[in-house]
C-alpha cells in the first residue's frame, strides 16, 4: 500500500514548498500545481519519485501524471499544504490547444487514436482478467488439460459460459467505457451496440441477403467481439449527441435528444463507421496476404510486427482462412503461420517485462496478471488492449521483435506443418514439427529482442532506470510503500 502521506511531503519539498503553490488541482489522472516561481520545482526530481509517472508543463501549470490513485495523493498534498479542496476538473485541459493543421499531422493522428482506444479499453481490464483466468481454468483443468472436469460438468460449463461471454459482449463493454471517454450517453452508446451483436442481426448477417437501415444499404458485418469499430461509433455518437443538445428546445429535450441520436447513429453506425473499420482492415488482410505471396522474408517480418494489431482488429481469421487452402496442399506455410508463431513469444516477453519493469506497483501488477493468463489461457487480447494499447514504448518493443524473430524464421527457412492449436502460447514452437530448431530459435530470439528492449528502454514515463548507490541502495528513487 502507497505511503501517500511520504509521496505528499516529496512532492511539496520538490515544487519548492507549500508557500511556493499557489494552487492545486487535479483531474482523472495528473495533480496540477499553479507555482508562484516554476525554477523552483525539479522535473527530474518529480519523476524520481515512484508515485509519479511523468512531468507535464502545460498551460502555465506544473502537471504531475499519478494515475487512478492521483485523488488520494491529491487529498494528502492538501491537508500537508493547507490548501482548498476542489473537484476534479475536465481532463481534456491538458496541453495548448492545436491547429487543425497540427490535429491531422500523422503523429498527432496515431497518438489520438491510441490515446482514444487506450481510454476506452483501461476501465474494462478487468473483464479481459477475468475472462483470461476463467478461460484458463477451462484449459488447465478441462478435458484438454489435467481432466479433472468433464465438459458436460456444470463446472465447466459456467465457468467456459463466463470466458466466452465476455469476449463475446467486448462491443457492449467497449461502447459504454468509450461513452465515459467521449462523454456521451452510455445507455445510449450500449443500446447501439447491442443491436450490432443482437441475434436477430447476426441472422441477418448470416443469410447474406441484402439489408438497408432507413433504405441506405448496410454492409453485412458480424460485429461480435469487435472493440475498434465500437469504439469509433461512440466517437461520432458523442458530436450527433451535442448537436441535438444544441437545437432541443427544453420541454422536447428528454424526447428528441436519445430519439434523434439513434435515428442517426444507426445508419452512422451500421452503413458507415463499422463497414469503415472493416474496409480497412480487409485492405490490410489483402496486403498481407499480396505480401505473403510475393516478399518473402520481409514479408514474414511484416506479418510478425503488426499481427498483434491484425487480431485487435479480428483480421486474423479471415487471414487465416486466406492462406490454409495453400498450405494444407503444399504441406507446410514458410510465410504466415511462422510470423504469427514467433508473435506469441514476443506477447509473453512483453508482459514480463511490464511485470517486471513497469513504474507503479498496480501496472506491474496488472503485467503479471496478463502474462500468467496468457502463458496458460491462449488469449492474447487482453495483453493487446490493456499493455501494447495503452503504451507506445510496449508497442514499439514488441513490434521490433517480432520483426527480427519473423525475419529469422524466415531466413533459416523454418516452415509451420501444424496449423492447428499445439497447447499454450509457449509451446508454438511445435508447430514448425521437423523445422524445430531454427523456429525455436527464431521465436525465442523475437521474446529476448522485445524483452531486452523493454527492460533496457523501459515503458512510458519511465525514460530512467534507478541508480544504485555504492551501498547498493536506490539513489534515484524512494519506496514510498508502506
Amino acid at each position: 500500500m502507497a505511503n501517500y502521506k511520504k509521496v505528499a511531503e516529496q512532492i511539496l519539498s520538490t515544487v519548492g514548498g507549500a508557500e511556493n503553490v499557489a494552487s492545486v488541482t487535479h483531474c482523472m489522472t495528473r495533480l496540477r500545481f499553479n507555482l508562484k516561481d516554476e525554477s523552483l520545482s525539479n522535473d527530474e526530481k518529480l519523476e524520481d519519485i515512484s508515485s509519479i509517472i511523468s512531468v507535464v508543463h502545460a498551460g502555465g501549470q506544473v502537471q504531475l501524471v499519478v494515475g487512478p490513485t492521483v485523488d488520494k495523493v491529491y487529498d494528502e498534498v492538501c491537508k500537508q499544504g493547507g490548501f482548498e479542496v476542489t473537484v476534479s476538473i475536465d481532463e481534456e485541459l491538458d496541453g495548448p490547444q492545436l491547429s487543425w493543421k497540427e490535429r491531422l499531422a500523422p503523429k498527432h493522428l496515431f497518438n489520438q487514436l491510441l490515446d482514444a482506444v487506450s481510454g476506452a479499453i483501461t476501465p474494462i481490464l478487468p473483464i479481459f482478467c477475468v475472462a483470461g483466468i476463467f478461460k484458463m481454468l477451462v484449459i488447465l483443468f478441462g478435458p484438454e488439460g489435467a481432466g479433472f472436469m468433464s465438459e458436460t460438468s456444470d463446472l465447466y460449463r459456467i465457468l467456459s459460459l463466463v470466458g466466452d461471454a465476455a469476449y463475446y459482449y467486448f462491443p457492449v463493454f467497449a461502447a459504454y467505457s468509450s461513452a465515459k471517454k467521449f462523454k456521451t450517453s452510455p445507455v445510449l452508446a450500449l443500446l447501439i451496440a447491442v443491436v450490432m451483436i443482437y441475434p436477430d442481426m447476426l441472422a441477418i448477417v448470416e443469410d447474406g441477403k441484402p439489408f438497408s437501415v432507413f433504405g441506405i444499404p448496410m454492409q453485412l458485418v458480424n460485429y461480435t467481439q469487435a472493440v475498434l469499430p465500437v469504439i469509433l461509433i461512440t466517437w461520432a455518437q458523442s458530436y450527433v449527441e451535442r448537436f441535438f443538445k444544441k437545437i432541443s428546445p427544453d420541454m422536447l429535450r428528454i424526447l428528441i435528444v436519445p430519439v434523434g441520436t439513434v435515428l442517426v447513429m444507426l445508419p452512422v453506425a451500421l452503413c458507415l463507421c463499422g463497414p469503415a473499420v472493416q474496409f480497412v482492415m480487409g485492405l490490410v488482410a489483402d496486403f498481407i496476404i499480396w505480401l505473403a505471396s510475393v516478399a518473402g522474408p520481409a514479408a514474414t517480418a511484416v506479418i510478425g510486427a503488426f499481427w498483434n494489431l491484425i487480431i485487435a482488429t479480428g483480421m486474423h481469421v479471415p487471414i487465416y482462412t486466406a492462406i490454409l487452402p495453400a498450405a494444407l496442399q503444399n504441406g507446410y506455410d514458410a510465410i504466415l503461420y511462422p510470423g504469427a508463431a514467433v508473435v506469441a513469444y514476443t506477447t509473453l516477453a512483453i508482459a514480463l517485462a511490464y511485470g517486471l519493469r513497469a513504474k507503479d506497483k498496480e501496472n506491474r501488477a496488472t503485467g503479471w496478471n496478463l502474462f500468467i493468463t496468457y502463458a496458460f489461457g491462449r488469449v492474447s487480447e487482453p495483453i493487446i488492449y490493456g499493455i501494447l494499447f495503452r503504451d507506445k514504448k510496449a508497442l514499439a518493443w514488441n513490434m521490433i521483435g517480432g520483426a527480427v524473430g519473423g525475419l529469422l524464421v524466415s531466413l533459416l527457412h523454418a516452415n509451420v506443418y501444424i496449423f492447428t492449436g499445439v497447447g499454450f502460447p509457449w509451446m508454438n514452437v511445435l508447430m514448425f514439427a521437423q523445422d524445430i530448431i531454427p523456429g525455436t530459435i527464431g521465436c525465442l530470439a523475437g521474446g529476448a529482442v522485445t524483452f531486452a528492449l523493454a527492460m533496457v528502454f523501459g515503458f512510458e514515463g519511465q525514460e530512467k532506470m534507478p541508480l544504485k548507490s555504492k551501498s547498493g541502495d536506490s539513489e534515484a528513487v524512494e519506496s514510498v510503500e508502506a
